[in-house]
């Protein structure tokens, strides 16, 4: 299926901007949505997710014309569902608005042509999944966020794209369609990444890097460990995506989509 309009894109899971803002500097209309604010201005929609795979689009964003994400635009002293900055939900599809304040896109029309999720990691990598069997608790969190994949897996969209490390998605859900590493794409370091892809290609690697002569990757002590220390925000430096992946996220999926 060929798309000859910018694309609307959902990045799911990313409060970083790096993916987003990857698609927007191409000139697409892409959004945001974590939790958590985003750490750049940007189209961002801070909430569940759940309420945008539902048919939903946002109409309160955290970006130039609302930095304080509180629906009203700084640009035109107007409510941003007003005014011009809202992005994606200007395309002449009639909405209605529902109780919560949110306005309803028909299921007929999808409201996103791509979905790149980013799904939190923490009980679905192989690095702490040896807890589940010492903590019941954690085991039932490692379920709920397999169910939280498989939503995003069968969202209403006809091109998905689910990034994660090496975990359990691959032996209780299914095998990944790539893994991909950051020195393949300009970054002389070392993580292994797994991509679940529906209605998209692989990623073709666009800078492929040597390994340092001192024989370990640049995140890498020598012993082969990731040497980033225990901090308050190393989940977040850990989390956040290369800068040369979301380019050639931005790039390669664009060129096959958009004709």
């Amino acid at each position: 299926m060929s798309i000859n309009r910018p694309l609307r894109v959902l990045v799911a899971c990313e409060y970083s901007g790096v993916v987003r803002d990857a698609f927007a500097a191409l000139g697409h209309h892409a959004w945001s949505c974590d939790l958590l604010p985003t750490d750049s201005l940007g189209l961002h929609y801070q909430g569940d997710v759940s309420d945008l795979l539902d048919g939903w689009v946002p109409v309160r964003h955290q970006g130039e014309c609302d930095p304080e994400g509180d629906g009203l635009c700084r640009l035109t002293d107007a409510d941003t569902t007003l005014c011009p900055c809202l992005g994606p939900t200007q395309d002449e599809v009639e909405y209605r608005e529902d109780k919560r304040g949110l306005f309803a896109r028909p299921v007929a029309v999808p409201q996103w042509d791509l979905i790149i999720a980013h799904p939190p990691c923490t009980y679905l990598c192989s690095s702490g999944l040896h807890w589940n069997t010492r903590r019941p608790d954690r085991a039932a969190q490692t379920v709920l966020a397999l169910d939280f994949v498989m939503k995003l897996m069968h969202a209403p969209c006809h091109h998905i794209a689910i990034e994660n490390p090496i975990g359990c998605i691959s032996s209780r859900i299914r095998k990944p369609d790539q893994i991909i590493q950051p020195y393949q794409f300009g970054h002389a370091e070392s993580k292994s990444t797994c991509l679940w892809l529906s209605g998209l290609p692989v990623l073709t690697p666009t800078k492929v890097m040597s390994k340092p002569d001192c024989g370990h990757w640049e995140n890498q002590t020598p012993s082969g460990q990731n040497k980033l220390g225990p901090s308050a925000d190393r989940w977040k430096i850990r989390s956040a995506t290369y800068q040369g992946i979301a380019d050639a996220m931005a790039a390669q999926w664009s060129a096959y989509l958009v004709k």
